[in-house]
């Protein structure tokens, strides 16, 4: 079993902004989402070809990679083009203004 820790990786305001943030934590590109009034945090890099998720259009609940087109749900990870392809979310705890994630 792996350890996790808990980074502060943005500011809540930023995220309800309506643009997606693209940020680090432990050496990670980590990309955050509003969906549905919650914050998603997802890896920052597409699990098909890498692109920059923090680019892509989200429509609802489904994530557009800007590369090559492929969605993804933020609320499941769950790839609509390949289901053995299931984009990594991340743990997020609100704090006042502080967004953590937990990798």
């Amino acid at each position: 079993m792996t350890d996790t820790k808990e980074y502060r990786i943005g500011s809540l305001a930023a995220v309800e902004a309506g643009e997606p943030v693209l940020t680090e934590a432990g050496g990670q590109d980590v990309a955050l989402f509003m969906c549905r009034g919650r914050v998603i945090a997802t890896n920052g890099q597409c699990p098909h070809a890498e692109g920059p998720l923090h680019e892509g259009d989200v429509d609802g609940t489904i994530l557009t990679c800007p590369w090559h087109g492929w969605t993804f749900d933020l609320e499941s990870g769950e790839c609509q083009e390949d289901d053995s392809i299931v984009l990594e979310r991340y743990p997020v705890r609100i704090d006042g203004d502080d967004v953590f994630v937990s990798l």
